[in-house]
């Protein structure tokens, strides 16, 4: 039994709930020509990789959280994936070798630039993984009566998307990590403006492909431009201890190496001008061509770092471009109007439930941690503000609606404004928070819409206007629908309620405070109330008062929920219960992960403004600590320099990356 769950076995299940899926795609792409054997190949598949998914998470997430409790609370150095294929065998690094092409030629000192298939599962990705599985077999699960024509083309993409969403949540290279990011255009394309429910499914899948390609498009040149200015040093991060400014070193496109390169590059540059600022001192009592030459070095010096900064400042913007579009935060979300509408209620469940996640996912995993001083300068100020936006915006459309998907899809762009405000509080609590309310959100955004997928099988329409009083024929139905839309207004005791908390409360510290935290926590309060506000309108409207349905249903009502249906539903309502009374388990998983990023933005809030970096630390029980440089980091002349505050000097010294 050992030998089923020993780490070579599970790198080759984690290949397998990858590739999977497009085998299964392949199978119903050629013999899914009757919809319902299509049907019931498509379910069965699913539930196999539900199966296959359980066997590599569960130990995954038993064995990040074992690593976290023996670490006794202190951070992780660098993303520790585990179950990596092509492991070099080094349990530290938690690294491939598997290379799939070199983009330069090799140096004495360095292998040549390789972008890897560098995949694996950590605190932070773990649990979306699990979702994408769940959330497929629920999609399939509610399409059963909606797939009627090419019923295994239908089912086949669904599984292309899966795969392409799965395999850009496992990434660790900022290149692969792209390239299944891109992936999951073709098969919404398709799924879109092939079986779309309405007359302008076309024109919305071509406006929702060519929107979120152009975002995608400014997000890569951010991505060269970060792997072009962060390189390695000679011979890897191990170990290491020798200057960048020595030897510029090789390319990566690895997160953990471009992570650590943007930290070692940024201390360099305060280092260097902290040295200059010491020679400037000593050259004083000097003669004039002295001070003219120490005064040179230190205006070069901080040329050196405002040239970074300004480097950084622009791959910052370019970066988050693609993501938020992804997400979408307001204004960047006037493609979704029309995509929600018009796809099926299905893939709407999936874009919504997952590839939103995506965007979320790369600001956590790729914006913050390698652009961190324009992540803590700009993140909050500019886009935790576009999402308080949102937030009360997205509120009040989805109020004014009168169809339930179009009022779920503005429900679901307010609730990611929340997500926005938690990522960019960038505190362990915030970013804690973010990754438990992407599962949590997923679940109650993706059980709303296979609630309305139960319902557009029946009815053939999800306007309120022609709903009304389905408590007395559906009660199955209203009894789930009430669960998962309590869970997605907050209510305590389920899921929605302790993330959301998590996320309003990162704002309440010193930083945050200083960039309108308090304000922004009220427009998230407000959203929370609004979204209690416009659900509960639709729940009346819907499920009570006298019976009101489309005249084709009028003579036949149709039955209530199946078995295959009640499971459906069920799972979900069941989870947001779970999460929410016992969430323990999965904050243990994600909290080391995390840690990683939030030491990386320690670093940058004492360098963009050392008091209120203090001021944070103090209220987390986090003093700056004494810092140990090793002595082939500092330039020549030495460390010391004049007293905090002093000339020539930065007001604190910033803290030693980990190597």
């Amino acid at each position: 039994m050992d030998d089923l769950f020993s780490p070579n076995v599970m790198r080759w299940v984690l290949l397998a709930v990858l590739a999977a899926p497009l085998a299964f795609a392949a199978v119903l792409a050629v013999g899914g020509g009757n919809p319902r054997v299509a049907r019931r190949l498509a379910g069965l598949f699913a539930a196999l990789h539900v199966g296959l998914t359980a066997w590599v998470v569960i130990p995954a997430a038993v064995m990040i959280a074992e690593y976290g409790a023996m670490n006794n609370g202190e951070a992780y150095k660098h993303f520790r994936p585990v179950f990596v294929p092509g492991d070099t065998g080094d349990g530290q690094e938690h690294r491939t070798a598997w290379s799939l092409f070199f983009v330069g030629k090799p140096t004495p000192n360095a292998p040549p630039p390789a972008v890897q298939f560098y995949i694996g599962l950590d605190g932070i990705n773990v649990w979306l993984v699990a979702l994408t599985s769940l959330m497929t077999f629920i999609a399939v699960a509610v399409s059963w009566g909606f797939a009627q024509e090419r019923a295994g083309g239908y089912f086949a993409w669904l599984f292309v998307l899966q795969s392409a969403v799965t395999g850009a949540f496992l990434s660790f290279d900022v290149i692969l990590f792209y390239v299944f990011f891109e992936l999951t255009l073709i098969p919404a394309f398709f799924l879109i403006g092939g079986w779309g429910v309405g007359g302008g499914k076309r024109d919305a899948a071509r406006k929702f492909f060519l929107y979120t390609l152009f975002g995608s498009l400014l997000s890569l040149v951010g991505l060269v431009g970060i792997v072009l200015t962060n390189p390695t040093p000679p011979g890897g991060w191990r170990n290491n201890t020798q200057s960048l400014k020595q030897d510029r070193g090789t390319l990566s496109f690895n997160v953990n190496d471009l992570m650590r390169s943007t930290v070692r590059i940024s201390i360099e540059h305060e280092y260097a001008i902290a040295d200059a600022g010491v020679k400037l001192e000593q050259a004083k009592p000097l003669d004039q061509s002295g001070r003219d030459s120490a005064e040179a070095e230190l205006a070069k010096a901080k040329a050196a770092r405002d040239g970074y900064k300004s480097t950084q400042f622009w791959l910052f913007f370019l970066l988050v471009a693609g993501f938020v579009v992804k997400v979408p935060l307001v204004p960047f979300h006037t493609w979704l109007p029309a995509a929600y509408a018009e796809a099926p209620p299905a893939v709407t469940l999936l874009l919504s439930a997952l590839l939103a996640k995506l965007g979320t996912l790369g600001l956590l995993r790729i914006v913050i941690p390698l652009c961190p001083h324009m992540a803590v300068e700009y993140g909050l100020p500019v886009f935790g503000t576009l999402g308080a936006i949102g937030i009360v915006y997205a509120a009040f459309c989805a109020y004014a609606q009168k169809d339930v998907k179009m009022m779920a899809a503005y429900s679901s762009v307010s609730h990611l404004g929340l997500l926005a405000l938690g990522l960019f509080a960038l505190n362990p609590e915030g970013l804690t928070g973010a990754v438990l309310h992407m599962v949590n959100h997923g679940l109650t955004a993706g059980g709303l819409f296979a609630v309305i997928a139960i319902l557009y099988d029946r009815y053939r329409t999800t306007d309120m206007t022609q709903l009304g009083g389905l408590m007395a024929r559906h009660p199955a139905l209203a009894f789930f629908t009430f669960v998962i839309c309590l869970a997605g207004v907050g209510l305590p005791g389920l899921n929605n309620f302790v993330s959301e908390m998590m996320l309003i409360g990162a704002l309440f510290t010193p930083w945050n405070a200083a960039a309108m935290g308090y304000g922004l926590a009220v427009a998230a309060a407000a959203g929370i109330f609004l979204s209690a506000w416009y659900t509960f309108t639709m729940l009346r409207s819907v499920f009570f008062g006298p019976v009101r349905t489309p005249a084709l249903a009028a003579d036949a009502p149709p039955p209530d929920l199946s078995g295959r249906e009640v499971l459906a539903v069920g799972l979900i309502a069941a989870l947001c219960l779970a999460l929410g009374l016992y969430p323990q388990p999965v904050v243990d998983v994600v909290k080391g992960d995390v840690a990683v990023v939030a030491q990386t933005l320690k670093h940058a809030r004492r360098v963009v403004n050392p008091d209120l970096a203090d001021a944070e630390d103090r209220q987390s029980g986090m003093e700056q600590q004494p810092i140990s440089v090793n002595p082939t980091l500092i330039p020549a002349g030495g460390r010391g320099g004049p007293p905090a505050g002093g000339p020539g000097g930065p007001p604190r010294m910033p803290q030693q990356p980990p190597r």
